[in-house]
């Protein structure tokens, strides 16, 4: 056999090698080309995120609260940099601080990234360098009130809700993000290409708030104030929507300038005395009590289960709507002896105590209300008066629209639309009503009882001058360390305005004041304050055709006699019993003043106070608002965003003519006195 020469062994390799090589060709090109397509557009092309922009907040009237704006971040490679003096001018005329600008001028710095968001107009030339990296972001721009933040929330560095709205409605907002593809150089530089692809992010929905921001900014004001003027550790304001259940303002302040929480919504508070109306509305609910039926009070001081339960406002007799009036603890732990523990349980639990409410905000607490079986001795008496249970701001004012619309505890709410990025409504709320808790009949005797409070009770210091108000003080003290803390109070007050025609349920809360403690001299106040401010403004989320029907058609004159002698200059003062002081506690009794009668003489003439009717031409006037404690600015402010015109003068203090809370038209010039 002849043997293979060594040229014919090399060319039969060549084709078997040849052959091999086609086929894996072949393999390659008809079987595996989309694996090397997608290798290839790896290499050449690299995919950059595209955030979604976050959805909008607005308020109620559609003004933005809350909004989303694109941003620059920037980072500089030195060692891709071929011009550098180029790149340190364009970061001169772009304002970056010169840290940065020596930064990238160290030798041996690799990466330089800049912490500051830049919008892409300012910087478009540096933005055009070699080794100039630049990333989109999302910058969100938030209010810059600290009551507002804290219902907005915030989201983090990284996009993360972190609270409030932002956070609870979190899914609706942040949108679906996108993605685009660009071209790639041989340094890794990219840049746009023909060829680009990607995705398309989707912008999140939009939310509308039921918060006013006009009312928002009246009640921070006034929280402020009375926290900075009091010494106060904090406190919190709330309005609320008695028909809807919408909150129209959450104003919380704490001194430490770090917190952050919604305290209306996330502590509790011994409520003290404005609990007592729901007690009153149990009684008169089963039956057990009528308004008028008198019970004994034993002169301000009374023994029960080895304890003794006092009132400021001593009295041997009270009817039920007194014991309301001039809150005597006596006469409700008395009154609440016709109740089982049980329903006193049910009607604490009912009003919504010891459940969270619902509002769609994060971190919402519960409140405490203990079952009659976890009950001591005395808890049955403390409860009635305020103690032992703690509510939230929220809790309460929602319990009190309750009084105001009749006997219907609403689900508040916070959200009132939202809106898909065409603008289209995709949810709207409506009211929701979680039960009744008592009849019409009974929340119409209890605003009665509640307006008594206000005209010549407890809570004298929340009346207007125009229209009626109907509320009720508590003053509890506090607990530090498990225990009662003998001169450290929460001071409340809950208002309902007007009282015939509700349209606000007004809770003011103050903690630890260190200038006055009873809620009635100190709480009531603010909510006067607020009020006046909310008439004054052009949208407080008021019906002002509504509040006509509710000005006062009788109001005192300041300058009407009481009395005027018959015959002889005699004149016979009635002394008034003295209100503004809310019992505290069965425990410890501030100073009492005892009311005194009035003797008048047979032959003197009493003489009731005059009152007038309100002018025909009211129907378009408005209050001068309230300036106490403001600035001469701020007061300026005040009168021109009510529409008044104002002249100036000086005086020996801040004054304004009209009074405060006067009814003039719209345009009138008001006087302003400041001081020298």
């Amino acid at each position: 056999m002849k043997r293979p020469n060594r040229l014919g062994i090399l060319h039969g390799f060549l084709v078997v090698f040849a052959i091999g090589l086609i086929a894996k060709a072949a393999r390659e090109q008809l079987f595996r080309g989309g694996y090397w397509a997608s290798l290839a557009r790896r290499q050449h092309f690299f995919s950059s995120g595209l955030p979604a922009s976050r959805g909008e907040i607005l308020d109620a009237g559609g003004a933005r609260l809350v909004e989303s704006q694109e941003r620059v971040r920037i980072a500089i490679a030195p060692a891709e940099v071929r011009e550098l003096a180029g790149v340190v001018k364009a970061m001169r005329n772009a304002g970056i601080e010169e840290k940065w600008i020596k930064a990238v001028q160290t030798p041996g710095k690799k990466w330089v990234e800049m912490p500051t968001l830049f919008l892409e107009a300012d910087v478009a030339p540096l933005l055009a360098m070699r080794g100039v990296h630049p990333s989109a972001v999302v910058n969100r721009i938030y209010p810059n009130t600290g009551g507002l933040r804290r219902i907005t929330g915030r989201i983090d560095a990284a996009g993360r809700p972190l609270d409030g709205i932002e956070l609870a409605m979190d899914s609706v907002l942040r949108g679906d993000s996108g993605s685009v593809s660009l071209a790639r150089d041989k340094t890794g530089r990219g840049f746009d290409s023909p060829d680009t692809w990607g995705t398309i992010p989707q912008p999140g929905h939009t939310v509308l708030l039921t918060i006013n921001s006009g009312l928002q900014e009246i009640c921070e004001r006034a929280l402020a104030a009375a926290v900075d003027s009091l010494s106060a550790s904090g406190g919190d304001i709330v309005v609320m929507n008695p028909h809807t259940g919408e909150v129209l303002a959450m104003a919380s302040k704490r001194a430490d300038p770090a917190a952050f929480a919604n305290t209306a919504i996330t502590e509790p508070f011994e409520p003290g005395s404005t609990l007592k109306p729901f007690v009153a509305a149990a009684l008169l609910a089963r039956g057990r009590a009528r308004t008028d039926e008198i019970i004994e009070t034993y002169n301000g001081q009374f023994r029960l289960d080895g304890r003794t339960i006092t009132d400021v406002h001593k009295a041997d007799k009270l009817t039920l709507s007194e014991v309301i009036q001039f809150s005597s603890n006596i006469g409700i732990v008395r009154f609440s002896e016709r109740l089982s523990a049980r329903e006193k349980y049910e009607t604490l639990r009912d009003m919504g105590f010891g459940t969270p409410t619902g509002i769609p905000l994060p971190a919402e607490a519960a409140g405490t209300l203990r079952e009659p079986a976890k009950w001591s001795n005395t808890s049955s008496a403390s409860l009635m008066m305020g103690y032992e249970i703690a509510v939230t701001p929220l809790q309460l004012v929602t319990a009190y629209s309750a009084i105001a619309n009749g006997g219907e505890l609403l689900e508040p709410l916070i959200v009132k639309e939202v809106r898909n990025p065409d603008g289209e409504v995709v949810f709207r709320a409506k009211k929701r009503v979680v039960r009744r808790v008592m009849p019409a009949a009974i929340s119409d005797s209890l605003q009665k009882m509640l307006l008594g409070v206000v005209q010549a009770g407890t809570a004298m210091k929340a009346d207007l001058v125009n229209f009626e108000v109907a509320g009720k003080s508590g003053t509890a003290r506090r607990v530090e360390g498990g225990r009662y803390v003998a001169g450290n109070y929460t001071a409340s007050f809950v208002g309902i305005f007007p009282s015939d025609k509700p349209q606000y349920v007004v809770l003011v809360k103050l903690d630890s004041p260190r200038n006055g403690y009873y809620g009635g001299d100190i709480a009531a106040p603010v909510t006067r304050h607020v009020l006046g401010a909310a008439l004054a403004a052009r949208d407080a989320a008021l019906d002002r055709g509504g509040l006509l029907g509710a000005v006062r058609r009788d109001t005192l004159r300041p300058d009407s006699p009481a009395v005027v002698p018959k015959t002889e200059p005699r004149v016979a003062e009635a002394k008034l019993a003295i209100a503004g002081h809310d019992t505290i506690d069965p425990v410890m009794t501030p100073p009492v003043v005892r009311p005194q009668a009035a003797l008048i003489p047979n032959d003197t003439t009493l003489r009731l106070p005059v009152r007038y009717r309100a002018a025909a031409g009211q129907a378009d006037s408005r209050a001068v608002p309230y300036i106490t404690g403001m600035t001469v600015r701020d007061a300026v402010h005040a009168l021109h965003q009510a529409g008044f015109r104002v002249a100036m003068s000086t005086g020996s203090s801040l004054t304004v003519s009209p009074a405060s809370g006067t009814l003039v038209p719209a345009g009138s010039l008001v006087r302003l006195s400041r001081p020298k």
